[in-house]
């Protein structure tokens, strides 16, 4: 398994070339479990105000393909759950770890 600065940085690298970086303004993951118990990540991508009207469909999916292709290739076998949030509603939410 990969450590949490090192998919960060990997999910952060793909978010960016994917969807520009004037629209991702941070990325941050944690450890997690999928439907069936088996040990997962939880990646959030935190995107500028107003972006989500612009990312949508094959670079939301190309992001995901790509951080789930770099993550195995260097050994993480966990699945990457990817969420989509802003600064304003993490902030909201009370998380402000991203």
């Amino acid at each position: 398994m990969l450590d949490q600065e090192t998919i960060d940085t990997i999910a952060k690298q793909v978010a960016t070339a994917n969807l520009s970086s004037a629209n991702v303004t941070g990325v941050s993951s944690a450890p997690t479990t999928d439907s069936e118990g088996r040990d997962a990540l939880q990646i959030t991508i935190v995107l500028a105000e107003g972006s989500s009207d612009v990312i949508f469909g094959k670079k939301t999916l190309d992001t995901l393909v790509q951080i789930q292709e770099i993550l195995l290739n260097r050994g993480e076998d966990r699945f990457p759950y990817i969420e989509y949030t802003t600064d304003k509603e993490l902030h909201e939410s009370g998380d402000t770890e991203s």
